[in-house]
């Protein structure tokens, strides 16, 4: 059985014990992922809207209802359940970014820079939160600041090979060709199948010759 087989095989079975417990808020909340992870977002939609409207203060129900909406381009609908999990969890680091991506969708720049550097002064321990503010910063032309977060990224956590490949590619960008392979090398010797980094890799020998 494939993966989307087992996966449609879970959800029927869902369905058959909501038949007998059809406000089941644990269920409700089973489906809804279900059907997202089978990429049925409207249909994640109304079932994980049924489960918030029995039971507003459970987070995973708004958070999961909250990544159904940004699936569908409802950013701020999508922003309403992530502040809505954050009044109930005020540190909930996925409802954080997420609700940042979503800011930034909607071109609130402001906003989503706001919330990346928030996640990393709460937990700045974190390699994902300075991973995510770097490709904030990336994605937002700020390449040397991008590049101190991918630094820190790996600092934390050594075998981040994400941060060392988005980290010589910057250093590939501006042409400083031997960091940039440098990083390269590093990231690989952690994954040697890397594939974006052994693109990278032949990239920068080509340039070098």
């Amino acid at each position: 059985m494939n993966d989307s087989a087992f996966l449609y095989k879970q959800i029927e079975e869902i369905k058959t014990h909501l038949t007998d417990d059809p406000d089941n808020v644990d269920l409700l909340n089973d489906l809804g992922v279900g059907y997202y992870l089978a990429g049925e977002y409207e249909q994640s939609i109304e079932v994980l809207k049924k489960a918030v409207e029995i039971q507003p203060a459970i987070v995973k129900c708004q958070y999961n209802l909250a990544n159904s909406y940004a699936e569908v381009e409802k950013y701020k609908l999508a922003i309403k359940h992530y502040l809505d999990v954050l009044e109930l969890e005020p540190g909930h680091l996925p409802s954080l970014n997420n609700l940042a991506d979503s800011y930034e969708a909607i071109q609130e720049f402001e906003k989503a820079s706001q919330l990346f550097a928030y996640q990393v002064k709460i937990v700045p321990d974190n390699a994902v939160a300075h991973f995510n503010y770097g490709n904030f910063l990336l994605r937002s032309g700020d390449h040397i600041k991008a590049a101190s977060s991918y630094q820190k990224a790996i600092e934390i956590e050594p075998s981040f090979t994400d941060a060392f490949f988005n980290l010589a590619w910057i250093l590939f960008e501006v042409k400083a060709y031997s960091e940039s392979l440098k990083f390269t090398i590093e990231g690989l010797s952690i994954d040697p199948e890397h594939q974006d980094l052994k693109k990278l890799r032949t990239k920068i020998r080509n340039q070098v010759g």
